[in-house]
């Protein structure tokens, strides 16, 4: 086995930390989970989740889409 150069070790730590791959769907993952999510795509729309997830008692994810 070989050695990594330095280059090729902070390429593959930086690739771990990445959330963008692989694409994960966060709303899919919580709701498989039993947790009720939902995805926001407009500032309206998060407010509105936010406002339905108040109404109910226990953990909500509202994915933010940016």
């Amino acid at each position: 086995m070989t050695g990594l150069s330095i280059g090729q070790g902070l390429s593959l730590a930086t690739g771990a930390a990445d959330l963008a791959r692989p694409d994960l769907d966060f709303v899919s993952l919580a709701t498989g989970m039993g947790v009720p999510a939902a995805r926001a795509r407009t500032a309206e729309e998060l407010a509105q989740q936010f406002r339905r997830a108040l109404l109910e008692p226990g953990p909500h994810l509202i994915e933010a889409m940016l």
